[in-house]
């Protein structure tokens, strides 16, 4: 899998942090980062390893979770190209810190990492970039905390819709083409987002398409009923 100087450059750019930064300031870290290619099933880091640095993806697909005492999975999150993960433990002064879970790519995929010390060392040198990379943190610990009122106050069928509508935000509730979601990640691993199990899951999609408002084909679901879908959600 090859990455060319263009990749890294336009991720950087649309990257909520990296992309507000003056370009001034970005060309510096890309020089900063490291590419590097994993296959599918490669584990990034796990829990409790010493912290290194941080990663952006550029290509592929990679799932953070916890594991429980009895080994089921806890999908924290799902990162896609374009999206980085890790940030959060750059910024704690303890000794020895560590990272809070595991990261395993779910395809081949081709990453920039940011070595901890470098980054820092850049982070002294423009202190207002800090402000951005807290800004996205913060948006991260909305997500984090949406994810588990979802978990907590919905049933699997609600999650499931809640899930679908937002791959769609744009989209109007009686839209002229009805919207595709494709799932490009193992129906496993979104199960385990929306803190279910795949048989669950299965049970849930059936239930959403005897409803008529999804239409279920291979890989793609059709929202056939968007309209339905966020009533679900809000009704949850």
């Amino acid at each position: 899998m090859d990455v060319s100087p263009a990749d890294i450059t336009d991720a950087m750019r649309k990257h909520p942090f990296f992309g507000g930064l003056p370009a001034e300031e970005r060309e510096p870290l890309i020089d900063l980062g490291q590419t590097c290619t994993a296959p599918s099933g490669t584990l990034l880091f796990q829990c409790g390893d010493a912290y290194r640095g941080f990663y952006l993806l550029i290509e592929g697909g990679v799932h953070i979770y916890r594991l429980s005492p009895e080994g089921r999975m806890l999908v924290l999150h799902v990162i896609r190209p374009g999206e980085s993960f890790a940030e959060v433990p750059l910024f704690e002064t303890d000794e020895g810190d560590t990272y809070p879970a595991t990261a395993e790519t779910l395809t081949d995929s081709a990453l920039l990492f940011f070595p901890a010390a470098p980054f820092l060392s850049f982070i002294e040198a423009h202190p207002r970039s800090a402000l951005h990379m807290l800004g996205q943190m913060a948006g991260r610990l909305r997500s984090a905390v949406r994810q588990l009122d979802a978990v907590s106050l919905q049933d699997v069928k609600e999650r499931l819709a809640r899930y679908l509508v937002e791959q769609v935000p744009t989209v109007p509730d009686n839209p002229t083409t009805v919207p595709t979601v494709e799932l490009d990640i193992p129906k496993s691993v979104l199960a385990a987002e929306l803190g279910t199990v795949p048989e669950t899951l299965s049970r849930a999609l059936r239930t959403l398409q005897d409803k008529d408002l999804i239409r279920t084909e291979d890989a793609d679901i059709v929202l056939t009923d968007v309209r339905g879908l966020r009533h679900l959600v809000d009704s949850g």
